[in-house]
């Protein structure tokens, strides 16, 4: 099963830190966001690893290499424009096409079961399954609500009315290749505000595997900072 991690972000949020480095090798502990993730990948099995680039490429691709050093198998794509992460994985369609994949946002922190969240996707069939958990910044998340079989009813934007349990999706995912079908060819194309909306509003199966695991996006310096007092703390163990 392969794992695509969209690593193409500017990281403007972070900037200064990413004046010198793309957003996924800012560090927690003495290690690259993104070498915690090749980790977790590696430790359940998932060593065929696609990554996409574009700002300060060879920054990345100095530091892993093949992959080889890391115990896993890295195939680059350099996109020239920048083409949201929907349009990230139809470049890759052809090592997608066959087979269920993994897709990860490049900024995640996370010590989530694999293995587990494979086992429920297979287990309920939809073309995506994300993981949910409680988050603590609802306002800038995107809220899910599922139904007692956990199957996605609706994404609710941060700023609309109305209360709601603070279930948001992180940044991973399952999908079945199928879902390569409802991404256009050769344009930019957002995971969140156009392929999933595409998915529900098609009536497409998508599921919610909650666990109280860790996982926390880096996009802003108060979230950065509180990743590392948390790995500090043995809060998170990667």
């Amino acid at each position: 099963m392969k794992v695509f991690i969209l690593s193409a972000g500017l990281g403007t949020r972070l900037k200064p830190l990413t004046d010198i480095q793309p957003k996924v090798m800012v560090k927690i502990g003495n290690k690259p966001i993104l070498e915690h993730l090749l980790n977790l990948c590696r430790r359940h099995g998932f060593n065929d690893i696609i990554i996409n680039l574009h700002y300060l490429p060879e920054i990345i691709t100095g530091y892993f290499g093949n992959g080889q050093k890391f115990g896993v198998k890295i195939n680059y794509f350099y996109e020239e424009k920048i083409m949201g992460g929907a349009g990230a994985l139809k470049q890759a369609e052809n090592f997608l096409q066959h087979d269920n994949f993994f897709v990860f946002n490049g900024d995640v922190i996370t010590n989530v079961d694999l293995t587990a969240m494979v086992k429920f996707h297979q287990a309920h069939q939809g073309i995506g399954t994300f993981l949910v958990h409680k988050t603590d910044h609802p306002l800038d998340s995107d809220i899910v609500e599922y139904d007692e079989n956990f199957k996605i009813l609706r994404f609710l934007r941060p700023r609309q009315k109305g209360k709601y349990q603070p279930l948001a999706k992180t940044g991973t995912h399952i999908f079945r290749s199928e879902v390569l079908n409802f991404i256009p060819h050769r344009q930019e194309f957002s995971l969140e505000k156009q392929l999933i909306p595409c998915l529900l509003q098609k009536k497409q199966p998508l599921y919610a595997y909650y666990s109280n695991c860790y996982s926390k996006d880096i996009g802003t310096f108060a979230r950065l900072v509180q990743a590392r007092k948390d790995y500090q703390n043995g809060k998170i163990s990667l």
